[in-house]
């Protein structure tokens, strides 16, 4: 170490000693720091940068035997010693300040005042010496030779180190940490640093210890004003905030007790302001607004009927019935809404929820009759929270309406009273609330729909899926005169599983046609990439009782089972199907009235959807092809002239194959570019692919790109990262335990049941909206994830689109290797590197 020293000191001194010069700049320029710590700072610092400088020149010059040697040896050498005493000096001003500023001393401690007066004989002893040579003198080589009075050079140093050390413990419970410790360091440093100096010579102990304890002190000066002006804007903003909070509870309390007194006039109104108010922010936040926007919500939505106050109380609660003259003074209940909290200025989205709450989507509500976009975004919220209310509560003339009914009526009314994007919410909560979920996974259907004109009824559509289910029913024609009953069915995508022609509600439920199919083999293809259409058909004598009928129907389902070998890839461009014509004679001696029997059996495997429509007369053999892997496909029953009835749905455990349906069009993909350090993965619908496994070690980095496929219009649409356990390294493999999973949107899903997680979400600077968000990641995102593992502690950070995500994992079933995988939503992840 010595000999490093040594070699490097030179090297040592300029870099410290450049430090040095540049936290005297910062010093100077800082405007956090009191003025008179503020000069002994900058002394400490200048003069330890003088007097490294000045120790390079004496080793420099050192041996020089010319004029400029000779000068510079001797006025390095007395900076040397010089500046030793000055920096002790300026760290014993800074400790002067300490004591009255946060020591709380009435005055400053007597002995700090003699280290001034130490100083001040060491340096006078310093200029004594270069005349008399009592401390050091130069042999005929110009080479520094210590004199025998060298010991006293150390003494004056020391016993100041003494004396700032004894003030320092003194008042060590009164000094933050970060300034003890420091300044304790520095008092021992030349009582070390001058015991190691005084027996090897060659190398300045000192004065580099010196130094570098000076710009370790400037170091936790810089980390304690940080603190302090950080706790002092906390505290601030503490004050602020509860000041706030105090004003904001005044306002509720205020709110909730004019609102009790309107709805006293009223037994049924008892609590429907608060519910609105609740439902309102539940979509707010449902939408994306931020919290604020959500509370702003919650308050316009809970005072904005407010002017029923001014209504005769006749009129309150009376919505049916109303006679002309009535209804035109319920009409002015919103103007008398806004008339009232329009004199809450600071407010002013309360009198604007108010006024235009009463406001239809398609144009046709009143005050004004403004439409669409034109009803502010607060209105078109309020309005959907409610008529929901409305409808679900008790009323003087009707009981709660049941909750299908409260559905059909939101969904109805999309697009026209109502905003499809809030209706669609509204529903999303009624789903979630009575867990039925609208998630392609619900397979129930109507019992029986009577169609006189095409499509004017459908069923609500059931999932295809990978699991292969059956569809059966029975079909009778509703008026003899207008021909046969015509059954069909509808292939679609839809939010709600459902069909819609409005064009905003065809946007608000990203409704999507693929096509229609009779069962005489019949296509009509919109929204499908490609179909393939087979036809075979019988011809029957037919006619059956309803107890042959059930018979017949268990021996059908028994030997005609569905056969993806049938299918035919025989095809002309414009989709015709081809027939082929077979025979089957089947009698009955009994007669009654005419029915038809159907059956559908349906499967899908990625973007391929085979159906089998069996009836009497015909068996069609469909493959369509999706336009991606990631839609949804759903199935409605609908028809002309005909009643369809005793609607059942079968569903099965056997599942479609690899190679079961023939692929008629290519595949859809967006990973098709050079993979990194594992594979590219595509993940068409939740969860449906994983990467492969990664494991985590005490630091692991993960970058990767992602891109929301064109499918995608969800916030939720983005990557999810896995943390789990297994025996095999797989996603749902042999001893599977998963411990998080995170969104990076800023959701999770984090399991309880084999780890304990703490999560946080912030927004940052850098986000702007959920449109952004939503918009970037279908251009395509570079995002990073970081893991930290300590034992079984796992710390994820991700910060991607201004959404900073911590997770803390604690793994509780003690599994030594932790891995990640990459999975998500609708989205394409590629170029994946590992670090």
């Amino acid at each position: 170490m010595f000999e490093f020293l040594a070699e490097n000191q030179l090297n040592i001194m300029l870099a410290l000693g450049s430090i040095c010069g540049m936290t005297a700049v910062y010093s100077l320029v800082s405007r956090s720091i009191s003025l008179r710590r503020k000069i002994a700072l900058i002394g400490m610092d200048l003069s330890s940068m003088v007097l490294l400088f000045s120790d390079r020149y004496a080793y420099i010059y050192r041996g020089r035997a010319d004029t400029l040697g000779f000068f510079m040896t001797r006025t390095s050498n007395f900076l040397v010693f010089t500046m030793t005493i000055v920096v002790i000096f300026c760290v014993n001003q800074y400790i002067k300040d300490l004591c009255i500023n946060e020591g709380r001393a009435e005055k400053v401690p007597n002995v700090l005042y003699v280290n001034d007066e130490l100083a001040a004989i060491g340096i006078l002893l310093i200029i004594v010496s270069q005349v008399t040579g009592f401390y050091y003198m130069f042999d005929e080589n110009n080479r520094y030779v210590r004199a025998p009075g060298y010991i006293v050079s150390y003494v004056i140093p020391v016993l100041m180190a003494v004396i700032e050390i004894t003030v320092v413990i003194k008042y060590y419970r009164r000094f933050r940490k970060k300034i003890f410790f420091p300044l304790v360091s520095f008092s021992i440093m030349p009582l070390v640093g001058g015991l190691v100096q005084y027996f090897v010579y060659g190398i300045s102990f000192i004065n580099i210890g010196i130094v570098l304890m000076v710009i370790i002190i400037y170091m936790f000066v810089l980390m304690d004003i940080n603190e302090s002006i950080e706790r002092a804007h906390r505290l601030e903003m503490e004050s602020l905030r509860e000041e706030k909070r105090s004003m904001k509870r005044m306002f509720d309390q205020t709110a909730n007790a004019f609102v009790a007194a309107v709805e006293k006039k009223d037994p049924f109104l008892h609590g429907h302001a608060a519910r609105v108010a609740n439902i309102a922010r539940r979509i707010a936040k449902l939408s994306g607004k931020r919290k604020e926007d959500c509370e702003k919500i919650y308050y316009a939505a809970l005072l904005h009927d407010i002017g029923m106050i001014g209504l005769p109380d006749s009129l309150i609660g009376k919505t049916d019935n109303l006679t002309e003259e009535e209804y035109e003074i319920v009409k002015k209940k919103p103007l008398m809404s806004w008339e009232i909290l329009s004199s809450i200025t600071e407010y002013p989205f309360l009198s604007q929820g108010a006024h235009y709450s009463y406001e239809r989507y398609d144009g046709k509500g009143y005050p004004e009759g403004l439409a669409g976009n034109q009803i502010p975004e607060i209105s078109r919220i309020i309005s959907v929270a409610n008529s929901y209310d409305a409808m679900v509560t008790e009323k003087r003339f009707r009981g709660p309406l049941p909750m299908q009914i409260v559905r059909e009526e939101l969904l109805n009314e999309s697009g026209g009273q109502f905003d499809p994007k809030f209706s669609q919410i509204m529903i999303q909560i009624i789903d979630d609330d009575s867990k039925d979920l609208m998630d392609g996974t619900d397979s129930s259907m109507e019992k029986e729909l009577n169609c006189n004109e095409y499509r004017d009824n459908v069923t609500v559509g059931i999932p295809v899926a990978n699991d292969i289910s059956k569809l059966r029913f029975k079909c009778k024609v509703l008026d003899h005169d207008k021909g046969p009953a015509l059954p069909s069915v509808i292939l679609f995508e839809s939010f709600d599983r459902h069909i819609h022609s409005n064009y905003k509600s065809i946007e608000a439920y990203k409704y999507l046609e693929y096509g229609e199919l009779w069962f005489d083999g019949h296509i009509i293809s919109t929204g499908a990439r490609n179909t393939d259409v087979k036809v075979t058909e019988n011809t029957f004598v037919y006619s059956r009782t309803h107890r042959d009928n059930e018979a017949a129907a268990v021996d059908e389902a028994t030997v005609d089972k569905p056969s993806t070998d049938n299918v035919s890839a025989e095809k002309d461009s414009s989709d015709k199907a081809t027939v082929e014509k077979t025979s089957v004679d089947m009698a009955s001696s009994e007669r009654a009235e005419p029915e038809q029997f159907y059956e559908i059996v349906m499967g899908r495997y990625e973007d391929h959807i085979k159906l089998q429509l069996r009836s009497a007369e015909t068996t069609v053999d469909a493959i369509i092809a999706l336009p991606s892997k990631s839609k949804l496909s759903f199935l409605s029953l609908t028809g002309e002239n005909c009643c369809i009835y005793d609607i059942e749905v079968e569903q099965s455990d056997q599942k479609v194959q690899e190679g079961d349906i023939p692929r008629i069009a290519e595949e859809v993909s967006y990973i098709d570019r050079l993979s990194s350090d594992i594979a590219n993965v595509q993940v068409d619908r939740n969860r449906t692919a994983f990467t492969k496994a990664i494991e985590i070690t005490d630091w692991t980095q993960i970058k990767f790109h992602s891109m929301s496929l064109p499918s995608a219009s969800l916030v939720w649409d983005c990557p999810y990262i896995v943390i789990f356990s297994s025996d095999d390294r797989k996603v749902k493999g042999k001893g599977y335990h998963e411990y998080a999973l995170i969104k990076l949107n800023g959701e999770n899903e984090n399991s309880n049941e084999y780890a304990e997680n703490r999560f946080t979400m912030k927004k940052t600077e850098a986000f702007t909206s959920w449109e952004d968000w939503k918009r970037l990641n279908k251009d395509g995102v570079e995002y990073e994830v970081v893991f930290l593992r300590k034992g079984n502690r796992i710390i994820l950070n991700s910060e991607n689109l201004g959404i900073f995500i911590e997770n803390t994992t604690r793994v509780q079933d003690g599994a030594k290797k932790i891995y990640a995988a990459i999975t998500g939503n609708q989205v394409a992840i590629t170029d994946i590197r590992i670090h």
